[in-house]
């Protein structure tokens, strides 16, 4: 079975139940927020150690429907190697969760839930073994396994985004609702909301997104659309967004300073005149204007203050103008600020 099909319609994606008290202590656990040992499970296997890359097995449900950038990561490893330990649960927890997998898993001993993509670079690297972390109370139920892996793989930044909304669309499925999933992973309403919105585009618009000639911000917002009105809003957004940029560059090089030319001396005005005394040697005149005239340079132009009041200002009669100067200017962080403020203005939030 192909990774597209077990993150579409695998019967565990489609029956999961709403999140038990039990596991808060095993999440708080795996992502660092609970400063005391985890407790071993009914399987009885918690620590830390270091695994031979043989005993490890992908995890079968891993949201990442593609390892990317893998070659890149095994350059680091190579001189490093793995400094995270990869969060792992044993062969028996995860098939008492997940039966019926074990050709998948091959003989490993154990299964990544957080770190596929570094064990895959760890084996192209060729290295020998890796730290792991064994925590079986991952794996107690199916529904704690798939979340378990989700939050993770939604808490790296690196994710694509049709892959990250897919993680959070099987995490509303878990915990009930979009606010119930910003609450657990510390983000807002309308963080979620943009980014399963991905989901609802067309296919084909989905294509753009995935190949990046479709900006992930235009398409968000597209993704709530009907789907016949989607693709018309796409060029527009395209369009309007090429219009900014095109009237940007114009305006910033009408404002490029420009040397103005030095007055030329008025010719027989006194200033071009010399007056020499009567009597004196013509070629001694000579000589001296000769030796009073400036050695050529290169010109030295006169620098042309622009008037601040001719600079582009921000175009706030054109949406898609600020938009492109909050990319340009703004940080991530600060986007989803804005974002936020936004949505939570509109009612979303």
């Amino acid at each position: 079975m192909s990774k597209a099909d077990m993150l579409g319609d695998s019967p565990t994606f489609n029956a999961v139940a709403q999140p038990m008290s039990s596991r808060a202590a095993s999440f708080a656990r795996f992502s660092g927020q609970d400063g005391t040992p985890a407790e071993p499970t009914a399987a009885g296997h918690t620590g830390t150690l270091r695994a031979a890359l043989d005993q490890l097995a992908h995890n079968p449900y891993n949201p990442r429907e593609e390892l990317k950038s893998v070659e890149d990561l095994a350059d680091s490893l190579t001189s490093r190697g793995v400094i995270q330990p990869l969060a792992v649960v044993t062969r028996q927890a995860f098939l008492a969760a997940h039966p019926g997998h074990d050709d998948q898993l091959g003989t490993a001993a154990y299964v990544v839930v957080d770190g596929n993509r570094r064990l895959a670079a760890a084996n192209l690297a060729g290295l020998d073994d890796v730290p792991v972390h064994v925590d079986d109370s991952l794996a107690q139920d199916a529904d704690t396994l798939l979340e378990t892996a989700l939050t993770a793989a939604v808490q790296h930044e690196n994710l694509d985004p049709l892959d990250e909304a897919k993680a959070l669309e099987r995490l509303v499925h878990v915990h009930g609702s979009q606010r119930a999933v910003a609450r657990a992973l510390g983000k807002s309403s309308p963080w979620v909301t943009q980014r399963i919105a991905l989901l609802k585009l067309t296919p084909e618009l989905q294509d753009a997104v995935e190949d990046r000639s479709l900006p992930v911000e235009i398409a968000r917002n597209v993704g709530q659309l009907p789907a016949q009105q989607q693709q018309s809003a796409v060029d527009e957004a395209l369009a309007k967004r090429a219009e900014s940029k095109r009237r940007r560059t114009t305006q910033g090089a009408n404002a490029v300073s420009t040397p103005q030319p030095a007055p030329a001396p008025v010719v027989g005005s006194a200033a071009s005149i010399s007056v020499e005394p009567d009597g004196a040697d013509v070629s001694d005149v000579d000589n001296r204007e000769e030796q009073e005239q400036p050695t050529e340079s290169p010109s030295q132009p006169t620098p042309h203050l622009v008037d601040i009041r001719s600079l582009p200002r921000v175009p706030w009669h054109d949406g898609n103008g600020v938009a492109d100067l909050i990319f340009e200017k703004m940080d991530e962080t600060q986007r989803e600020v804005l974002l936020e403020r936004l949505l939570a203005a509109h009612g979303q939030g």
